[in-house]
């Protein structure tokens, strides 16, 4: 899965932090998850991409219903400047 996420204008630093902040937290709390990055964007200003793999589709379905995917929401709601962009890729290797 690839997220696209644009920051509020003058919200950069904040969603950033907020996004690694959630990162540690998915890969501390979902054994399924088998990569969790989080990147800027060099191209866009304010745009962070989110690259995650889970290791199957009930993992990646699990996902959105764990507690601290709520509090990662939350966090991210403020710093928010647009609707994150989602999507689903297959892995071919």
């Amino acid at each position: 899965m690839i997220a696209k996420l644009t920051a509020k204008p003058g919200h950069e630093e904040e969603l950033g932090a907020a996004l690694t902040d959630g990162a540690a937290k998915v890969l501390a709390g979902e054994p399924g998850c088998l990569l969790y990055r989080v990147a800027r964007s060099r191209s866009e200003a304010g745009v962070y991409k989110l690259m995650e793999v889970y290791e199957s589709q009930a993992a990646l379905d699990a996902h959105p219903n764990t507690p601290h995917f709520a509090e990662i929401r939350t966090a991210l709601a403020a710093h928010l400047g647009a609707a994150p962009e989602v999507e689903f890729l297959d892995a071919l290797n």
